[in-house]
């Protein structure tokens, strides 16, 4: 894999002549830090400020592929661009309303298993169970590192009977639970490129294992993974979500040119006013 930062004229090039691009980002671990608790994730002001001006260009389109809940992702972004919600089982925003069927079918299977992972859980109270209506997952971070297998091993025993409708997958601290469809986050991203393009190239960047189908979905574009990795689909990779806005800056600067202002989500203006999330008029880049 390449440093991204350390071939910016490679990447330069490789989008040159583009008039449209689109750039698909995860959420957590690549525009913001993981953190102990989902609930507490939150932009830097300065990422905020950068994502303002990409979506200012008129040549960038800029996407949220997340395995959050759509409401939840959509109330972190303080503007109104194109959110997947459930890895991709739902879209909303730039003109987007998507939700897919058979896993929408699932939702009362999902909740029974829901419902079996928390009775498990009575035996471990440091893990939690996180209902995003299409899909789940099992957050087991705070639970001592010597009890995470036999805690996998009891949860996977109890999803046991749903095995031929539900799809069980390894996240980071964390096991995913999601209807059994045809559908992932690349398949979200297809979807993105056939309703909201065309596009002349498109910028991948995630964390997690999820995010390489985004990448399998995105050959021959930019894709760029969040920590060094092994085994990727991902051609280049940065350290972390500070290092992802210095380079939607640079792209910015080099792909872009700023000529409207985008619109204020007003539920990300509610959630500011209440858990001090910025608002955009506020914020600055700082030096």
């Amino acid at each position: 894999m390449k440093y991204c930062l350390s071939v910016l004229s490679e990447i330069d090039s490789r989008l040159a002549g583009a008039a449209r691009i689109l750039v698909a980002t995860d959420f957590d671990g690549t525009l913001c830090p993981i953190v102990e608790t989902p609930s507490e994730a939150r932009l830097a002001p300065a990422t905020i400020e950068i994502l303002r001006h990409v979506m200012a260009c008129p040549q960038l389109t800029l996407a949220v592929i997340s395995g959050r809940a759509l409401a939840d992702v959509r109330r972190r972004l303080p503007f109104d661009i194109v959110v997947a919600g459930n890895h991709g089982l739902e879209l909303a925003g730039g003109g987007l309303d998507f939700e897919h069927a058979g896993a929408r079918d699932l939702r009362p299977m999902l909740a029974r298993a829901c419902e079996a992972l928390t009775a498990l859980l009575r035996d471990w109270p440091a893990a939690w169970i996180e209902d995003k209506g299409l899909s789940a997952t099992l957050h087991f971070r705070k639970v001592d590192p010597r009890n995470h297998n036999p805690l996998l091993f009891a949860a996977r025993r109890a999803l046991g009977g749903f095995g031929k409708q539900l799809a069980l997958r390894a996240g980071k601290m964390a096991l995913e639970v999601r209807p059994r469809v045809s559908w992932d986050k690349g398949s979200a991203l297809g979807y993105i490129r056939e309703n909201a393009g065309p596009f002349d190239a498109c910028i991948c960047l995630g964390d997690d294992q999820t995010d390489e189908s985004m990448f399998r979905a995105n050959p021959g574009g930019v894709n760029i993974r969040i920590g060094c990795s092994i085994g990727t689909a991902a051609s280049h990779y940065l350290a972390g979500p500070n290092e992802v806005a210095i380079l939607l800056s640079h792209i910015v600067d080099v792909h872009g040119s700023e000529a409207r202002v985008p619109r204020t989500n007003p539920r990300a203006s509610a959630h500011a006013a209440t858990t001090g999330f910025p608002s955009l008029g506020a914020v600055a880049v700082s030096d």
